[in-house]
């Protein structure tokens, strides 16, 4: 099968693709980030884009937005007129604010957004993209963390709306109760706190009170990622503190994030990262 896998490796960072530079079309890709799509109310056309997400077609009219979620399969069919804008940020983002986790499996649910339904909340959330907007344009001090600050303002805004905001047509019931999104929670933010330490699903599945089957389905689906996955980021993030310190050799920075050999964490971080330990380190050093 192709690789449809488009590397964006944005780390922390909001990157926006203005009117002019969103492709009139674009072919089924996915990528580990997530994407907002706005078609801004003030550059409507009577020409409706369309994106394709996981097959199914979305038609957008003026003050729409569009989620498109880590993973998911999605392609721009028709922007004929060149009037939508895009916003993607590393989905880390969000993991790494544990307020955030109980909400990721409705968030995950929700595509479409319509202005005609929801006015007031894609009014809200709009004002949130239009200073993002500005902000990248500009450039001004502290750009990039007051763009962070309005996405997750915006972000906040769609949780707290989130079940008044679900497209039906695509609505499941919860599988995931209360108490159970809790201990999820709580088992996240353990394993951020020791990604370092000889962490098993076992260990952790029991330490939530769940078994190992049912802890795997419930963080995945709570998550978006696996138990596997989740931990090799978390030890990565802690990898890049310590790659701030060049006096720290990159091999004590390997047994010091949790990796058993320097191979291993080579090839993570690559995976993670799109590029080496020692190319992050020079960044780093050199920005």
């Amino acid at each position: 099968m192709e690789n449809i896998q488009e590397i964006l490796n944005l780390d922390f960072d909001v990157n926006v693709i203005p009117t002019e530079n969103y492709p009139l079309n674009y072919p089924v890709h996915w990528h580990k980030e997530i994407e907002i799509i706005y078609y801004p109310k003030s550059s409507a056309v009577s020409d409706s884009p369309i994106t394709e997400i996981s097959g199914k077609e979305y038609s957008l009219n003026p003050g729409d937005i569009l989620l498109v979620w880590q993973g998911e399969l999605h392609r721009t069919i028709k922007n004929a007129a060149k009037r939508l804008i895009g916003f993607q940020f590393d989905s880390a983002l969000l993991q790494s604010l544990n307020d955030f986790i109980p909400y990721i499996p409705k968030l995950r649910r929700l595509h479409l957004l319509k202005c005609s339904e929801h006015p007031d909340l894609l009014q809200s959330l709009s004002e949130y993209l239009d200073k993002i907007c500005d902000l990248d344009k500009d450039q001004d001090s502290f750009y990039r963390v007051r763009k962070i600050i309005n996405l997750l303002e915006f972000m906040t805004v769609l949780c707290r709306e989130a079940d008044n905001a679900y497209d039906k047509s695509a609505y499941t019931p919860d599988s995931i109760n209360s108490e159970a999104l809790y201990k999820i929670q709580k088992s996240c933010v353990y394993i951020n706190k020791n990604c370092n330490q000889d962490l098993s699903l076992n260990d952790v599945a029991s330490m939530a009170g769940f078994s190992p089957n049912y802890f795997s389905r419930m963080f995945k689906e709570t998550t978006g990622y696996n138990f596997v996955e989740y931990l090799m980021i978390e030890r990565v993030r802690k990898a890049q503190r310590y790659l701030g310190d060049d006096s720290i050799p990159i091999t004590e920075v390997a047994y010091l994030s949790g990796f058993k050999s320097i191979s291993t964490f080579n090839r993570v971080f690559h995976q993670i990262k799109n590029c080496s330990p020692s190319q992050f380190r020079k960044y780093m050093v050199t920005v």
